[in-house]
């Protein structure tokens, strides 16, 4: 009983400590959906985000740049974006790319690894960002994805008066609007964000992390890269604890293919973003997701294993 207790203590500490590191990064990744609900007209989305072609991707890509959030406050957005008729391509190549792009990030990786390096991984991370996209999107054009319906375009004379509406509204009362927006976002992936939090704390609280510095400075040709396939993936953390982990592992003696696929492989299976594509895109654009961007990564990792 004492151990069933001990471990109920360490389960409970780090749900906590979980919730405490990402609640902000949810509540800002929610308020951009609410506003994008709001202040971005359907139409809009659906002429920029509505197909599957190369440009639509390169916008998805280029958005989640410019949007520089950690997963986690990214995924409420792609959601919102998919509700508001973005493709499952372009809303998830916008959950890919996000988490690459922010100045914490960039600043560790060239503490760690200096400019070329930086420039390198945060390439790569792009090319598999698109590479997602492009599989997801081939997969969509085709029909072979799950039945998961984008909200219904409402006629024309309902978006006249909706935007008459609109215009005719003061800022304060589209601001109260965009947090409801907020609010109804944030209930519509509560549960699936909560089960994601749930085994993410488990993981957290009985996989231990030394295990991971310990058997990934190996000199193998393969065996590193595909060994962190599987300690990136039970591993959970934001894309900047990431970061951190795998400079820190670049200074052990780890390859910078090594430092890729920790980083890369780790935040695409998250198990919370996991969690929101299955529910809100379906079960196979998330295995498609996930086994698109672990192939991808591990490619790209092999071939940076060589530049140590």
């Amino acid at each position: 009983m004492e151990i069933l207790s001990d471990w109920g203590l360490r389960y409970l500490a780090a749900l906590i400590e979980l919730v405490r590191e990402l609640w902000l990064f949810f509540a800002v990744g929610f308020l951009i959906a609410g506003l994008i609900a709001e202040f971005v007209p359907k139409e809009t989305l659906m002429r920029y985000w509505g197909r599957n072609d190369l440009a639509t991707l390169a916008r998805s890509l280029a958005a989640g740049l410019v949007a520089s959030l950690c997963s986690c406050g990214a995924i409420p957005i792609a959601a919102t974006l998919r509700d508001k008729g973005a493709t499952r391509a372009a809303a998830l190549t916008f959950l890919a790319a996000a988490p690459w792009a922010g100045f914490v990030q960039l600043l560790v990786f060239y503490r760690f690894l200096g400019w070329g390096r930086t420039l390198l991984v945060f390439s790569g991370a792009m090319l598999v960002a698109l590479g997602i996209g492009a599989v997801i999107g081939w997969l969509e054009t085709r029909g072979w994805l799950d039945d998961r319906s984008r909200a219904p375009a409402s006629c024309a004379c309902a978006d006249e008066s909706e935007q008459s509406e609109s215009h005719r509204a003061t800022l304060w009362h589209r601001l109260g609007r965009a947090l409801r927006e907020a609010g109804e976002a944030a209930w519509s992936l509560g549960k699936y964000l909560a089960i994601g939090l749930l085994i993410t704390a488990a993981l957290r609280a009985f996989v231990p992390h030394d295990w991971v510095s310990r058997y990934l400075g190996g000199n193998g040709v393969i065996a590193p890269v595909l060994l962190a396939v599987p300690v990136a993936a039970v591993v959970e953390l934001c894309s900047e604890s990431f970061s951190i982990m795998g400079g820190q592992l670049y200074e052990l003696g780890a390859s910078l293919g090594v430092v890729f696929v920790v980083v890369l492989v780790g935040v695409t299976t998250d198990w919370t973003e996991l969690a929101m594509i299955w529910g809100k895109f379906g079960r196979r654009s998330a295995i498609a997701y996930v086994i698109t961007g672990t192939v991808l990564t591990v490619l790209l990792g092999l071939a940076l294993h060589q530049l140590r």
